[in-house]
């Protein structure tokens, strides 16, 4: 079964990588903001960012898809490549985290992951602006 895992996330990897590298996506970066360790001297934290550089390629939603309320007009959806453009995997993105993809920054509402036999292959986020 890896066999067939490792081949559908290639697969996936090929068809999101950056139209410069033959793939249909565009490089994008998944910005991940985690709050700090309290410092009692200053009263506050200080957040961590971490940014993911990867690709994908977005969709707009079928217009009877959005509801208004948990897909709004002006939500899309990008699709994730699994694999960084450095060749690790992709971190599962989180509600809250931020894409920022041809120039515009979204917030990941909702993810999916892109399970084969129960291993992610890949990552459909509803982003918003």
């Amino acid at each position: 079964m890896a066999d067939i895992y490792d081949r559908a996330k290639a697969s996936a990897a090929r068809n999101l990588a950056p139209r410069s590298k033959g793939g249909k996506g565009l490089e994008l970066t998944l910005v991940r903001t985690t709050p700090g360790q309290y410092d009692p001297g200053t009263g506050s934290s200080t957040p961590t960012v971490e940014n993911f550089q990867g690709s994908g390629l977005r969709e707009s939603y079928k217009q009877s898809d959005i509801d208004g309320t948990r897909i709004k007009q002006g939500d899309f959806k990008i699709l994730i490549s699994p694999l960084l453009l450095d060749g690790t995997d992709t971190p599962l993105p989180k509600t809250q985290d931020k894409v920022i993809f041809d120039g515009d920054t979204y917030t990941v509402q909702d993810v999916t992951p892109w399970d084969y036999a129960g291993l992610a292959v890949g990552f459909s986020v509803q982003a918003r602006k």
